[in-house]
């Protein structure tokens, strides 16, 4: 399949990485002229249980594609996605899927302004992918990806694109609850994303402490109490059940929110803890540990000048 990656960074290296590794014809699409440069010239280095994988891939600017490729997979942070679309309106082809494996709520709304909601394939994954420079990223663990057309309706691309994925080597799974999912995903990053990140500490650090654990459990019990308002059927028992899994399997994984903090730049805090708070006010109801956690990275992400 020939697929262009939005986005380089340590996710969008993994799943770029192993697709094109499976003989697809992938190109990464990139901002940085040093991050081009090294995967053109030393492609993707990732590092895994089976050992220390040297990948050839293609790097480009989103301004110098001029193939228009079967498929676009977004790993942009969301902040960025209005904007990596826009860089890609030349090469979305009437043929041309885009696939988002985004955390947080809205990317389908904002994806939907380019293409029908019946090219957009909305899933979520759990695959762990920490970035050790340009081009090279670390992978432990195992994980899923879930996937489905935004307008549920099976097509024979999404089959394809389930067996692309599977072939290289993600446990991927079609489902029809999609939404479901996206919620729980939402939910799940809500406690480990933005608590690791205020608290600077891996998924392990988290689970560590009775307080970490309660404090995760409520702000994924506010998450299934607000999708339950929109008619979806999220539950908090199986977002609980994520989280005391990654404590475990991704115990010494800092989450790429966690990552941003210790780098002093923005995080998707606005559109995970910030887009669930959004959608509960709509139905006037509370999430005060949503929102505490909301906005105590807010007030870290605008004084980081302030920061020793």
């Amino acid at each position: 399949m020939k697929i262009a990656v939005t986005g380089a960074g340590a996710m969008g290296s993994l799943f770029g990485g192993r697709l094109a590794m499976a003989g697809n014809d992938v190109t990464m699409i990139a901002v940085s002229p040093a991050t081009i440069e090294t995967i053109n010239r030393d492609g993707i280095v990732l590092d895994d249980e089976a050992g220390r994988h040297v990948i050839p891939v293609k790097a480009k600017r989103a301004e110098d594609m001029g193939e228009k490729p079967e498929l676009i997979m977004l790993f942009t942070k969301t902040l960025s996605s209005r904007a990596a679309l826009e860089g890609a309106k030349h090469y979305i082809g009437e043929d041309t899927y885009i696939l988002t494996l985004q955390n947080g709520l809205g990317n389908i709304e904002l994806i939907s302004e380019y293409v029908g909601r019946d090219k957009i394939i909305a899933g979520v994954t759990n695959y762990a992918s920490d970035s050790k420079g340009p081009g090279k990223i670390s992978s432990a663990g195992s994980g899923y990806v879930k996937i489905m057309t935004a307008d549920l309706r099976r097509s024979e691309f999404l089959d394809k694109v389930y067996r692309t994925l599977s072939d290289a080597g993600f446990h991927t799974s079609i489902t029809e609850d999609i939404y479901t999912a996206i919620w729980e995903k939402a939910g799940f990053n809500a406690a480990i994303n933005a608590v690791t990140a205020v608290c600077r500490v891996p998924c392990g650090g988290v689970g560590s402490v009775e307080e970490g654990r309660r404090l995760a459990a409520k702000i994924a019990e506010e998450t299934a109490m607000v999708a339950n308002a929109y008619g979806v059927k999220a539950s908090a028992g199986s977002i609980i059940r994520n989280l005391e899994n990654s404590y475990i399997a991704h115990k010494d994984h800092f989450t790429s929110m966690a990552q941003d903090v210790q780098k002093k730049k923005k995080t998707e805090v606005e559109f995970i803890n910030g887009g669930i708070v959004k959608k509960a006010r709509e139905k006037g109801i509370e999430v005060p540990y949503t929102e505490a956690v909301y906005d105590l990275l807010r007030i870290i992400e605008d004084t980081y000048e302030m920061q020793e």
